[in-house]
Parts: C-alpha cells; structure tokens; sequence
C-alpha cells in the first residue's frame, strides 16, 4: 500500500481531490457572515498551493508511457501549439455549443461558467484560480495522469474519450459535450507536442479570453 503512494499519478490525484476539499475547512473555520469570503479564499489558497504542488511533482515524475518515453516538443513548438490550441478549442466550443443548443436544446449560457463570473466580478483576484491554477491541475490530471494512462490501453481516441467525458464531469454541467470538446482539443495538444506545457498554455489562455470577453460585454 505504501508503495503507490510513490507514484506522481496517484500523488497528482491526491493532491488534486484534497485541493477540492480543502476549502471545506475554511468554511467550518469561518463565521457565518463570512462564509462566502472563506470559500473564495480558501478556494484560492488550496487551487494554488495544489497547482504549485503539481508542478514540483511533474518534476521528478515517475509516470512512463508512450508519451513520455519520447522526446518532447522544444520551446517555440510547445508556445506556437499552445496559440494555435486557443483556436482550435474556440473552434470547438462553437461547434458543441451549435450541437448542444439547435440538436439537443440546451441554453446557450454555461451555468459553470456564469458562476465563475459573478464571483470574478465580486471578488477579482479569483481570476488567478481561473485563469492559471485550475487549468494547470486540470491538464496535470485530466492529460498528463489520466490520458496518458489511457492512451497506451485503449489509443489515443479512446483515452480522449474516457479522459475529455471525466474532464467534463468535473465541471458538474450539462453542457457535456462542451466540455468534452475541449478536452479532445487539449489531448490532442499533449499527443501531438508529447509537452504537457502546450495543453497547459492554451487552456490558461483560452480561460483568461472566455472570462476578460464576458466581463466586457
């Protein structure tokens, strides 16, 4: 039992799920006229020490795959694919979003996403659990961990599949293929560049441009 805690994956997960709960603590600490300022705060306490933690475990990872027994993409690749992976997964945000809303009837307006927005707009510095530590924990565990222990057991599409539908779980929305969109588009990142950095870059920007757009509407 000890030994699989050696493991970055299962480390990745741990420190993931501990990062949803932390806030928790912060809550029952907090006296109720200040419960929401706890949950805020704590959030951005425990998103960021768990995305700082990830990438101290990325680096001493033990997590060996096809992926990453190659060689991975250089600088100026991983940068030019994180830019062109904001396009491709606005691209696909459109798609899923003509398919949820003509097909399936779904609203328009994610209900995660509003969320987000009222609390951005109340309490700003929440940007950074948006924009940065979020998607850093997401790519580390939903890409990195979870794709990858996948993609040698079932390919490329299906650890997209099964990596991209518990991405979109997460979200605890009905907009699924929203965000399993996005998820393919991110997996596809991380195969093609064989650098979790590139699925990274453009799930940080993508975030930062969905949630600057809606505040300036």
């Amino acid at each position: 039992m000890k030994n699989i805690f050696r493991h970055t994956e299962v480390r990745m997960i741990l420190v993931y799920v501990l990062s949803q709960f932390l806030p928790v603590l912060f809550l029952a600490a907090a006296p109720i006229q200040y419960q929401t300022e706890a949950s805020v705060y704590g959030t951005i306490f425990s998103f960021t020490l768990g995305a700082l933690l990830m990438i101290l475990l990325n680096q001493k990872s033990t997590i060996h795959n096809s992926i990453t027994v190659g060689p991975s993409a250089g600088r100026s690749e991983v940068l030019k694919w994180g830019l062109i992976g904001i396009i491709m997964a606005f691209a696909a945000q459109v798609l899923a979003n003509l398919i949820e809303t003509q097909l399936l009837g779904l609203p328009i307006d994610s209900a995660n996403t509003q969320n987000i927005l009222l609390i951005v707009s109340k309490y700003p510095f929440y940007l950074i659990i948006v924009s940065i530590m979020a998607p850093i924990m997401e790519e580390f565990v939903f890409r990195k961990v979870i794709f990858g222990f996948f993609y040698d057991l079932t390919g490329g599409v299906g650890a997209a599949v099964i990596s991209s539908l518990l991405f979109a779980f997460m979200h605890q929305d009905s907009h699924i293929l929203l965000y399993s969109s996005m998820g393919f588009v991110f997996s596809y990142l991380y195969i093609k560049t064989k650098n979790i950095a590139t699925p990274i870059i453009a799930h940080v920007l993508m975030n930062t441009a969905v949630v600057a757009l809606n505040l300036l509407q």
